[in-house]
């Protein structure tokens, strides 16, 4: 990778990372339901520009269910949670792990061996993170609805390989656009259709901010860039900047919301990240790190 695609990899996770702060920012000031619904809605005019493939919209809806709309779901019910925005960005790690597993059962892709270690190694984390942290650091139920939340992205990105979807930014644009149905509904049951027009009309500046944030800089622009870059490097180079992620999330919301990790906090976080690197084939590179680090020493 140029020092130009590297600057890009890292400027989409710090979007990303941000959006993260955004959106936690978001949960106290907009239902959930409503946010996520805004959120896919502010993409409707990229439809003018990108007209549907020739695919069927059942595919699409189907893939853009898990993946986007019961994912934001269920991921803005496990913000709305006490858990803090570093500590849920170690709990979104395990979205590699559950791709892997739900391609398996889905698509009949078997993992390598170092992915199943790799498994047992980020949930041995995940175990030790909600054991030894204080429960209203880590609520339970906040927990659930995060890893909820990754299996629905794994089923999601499943269903999408399955149908060849999510190879062109007109993908990305229906696959949202499909998912404002489902939102829209769940918006009119659980809120009500004149609660949800209320909230819609008199949004507050902060959650226009938001919502306009996580919309167009974290779905669209993101999320494009992303795509982009993956179309000139290999997905090994590109795939690894996702475990900054959490670095970049601890930092904002250090700076930004004031929170602060504990000791055993960081170490259970750092086991998860552990074991997503080894299921992306840590024990391969590493002997190529090495080389190259000692060869920089001697030079």
């Amino acid at each position: 990778m140029s020092g130009k695609d590297i600057g890009i990899a890292l400027w989409v996770v710090l979007l990303w990372s941000s959006s993260l702060v955004v959106q936690k920012i978001a949960v106290a000031h907009l239902s959930v339901f409503v946010l996520s619904f805004l959120r896919v809605a502010l993409v409707f005019p990229l439809l003018f520009l990108y007209p549907r493939p020739g695919k069927s919209l059942w595919k699409y809806f189907i893939a853009g269910f898990f993946l986007i709309a019961l994912y934001l779901t269920l991921f803005g019910f496990g913000l709305k949670s006490e858990i803090g925005v570093g500590l849920s960005a170690f709990f979104l790690q395990a979205q590699v792990l559950f791709v892997i597993l739900c391609c398996f059962l889905i698509l009949g892709e078997k993992p390598a061996w170092f992915q199943c270690v790799g498994l047992f190694i980020s949930f041995g984390g995940v175990y030790l993170l909600t054991t030894t942290s204080d429960p209203s650091d880590v609520p339970i139920l906040g927990v659930v609805f995060l890893l909820m939340a990754c299996v629905s992205f794994g089923i999601g990105v499943a269903f999408s390989k399955k149908y060849n979807i999510g190879e062109s930014m007109a993908d990305i644009t229906w696959l949202s656009m499909v998912a404002t149905l489902p939102l829209f509904l769940i918006c009119i049951f659980f809120e009500g259709p004149v609660q949800t027009f209320d909230m819609v009309v008199h949004l507050s500046p902060m959650a226009i901010f938001c919502v306009i944030f996580a919309a167009l800089l974290s779905t669209i622009w993101a999320t494009y860039l992303w795509l982009a870059l993956l179309q000139k490097a290999p997905a090994s180079s590109v795939a690894p900047f996702m475990l900054l992620l959490p670095v970049f999330s601890n930092i904002l919301s250090y700076m930004i919301m004031g929170e602060t990790l504990t000791v055993i906090q960081m170490v259970s976080g750092f086991v998860i990240v552990l074991g997503v690197m080894f299921a992306q084939g840590l024990h391969q590179r590493l002997p190529i790190l090495l080389y190259w680090i000692k060869n920089r020493v001697v030079s």
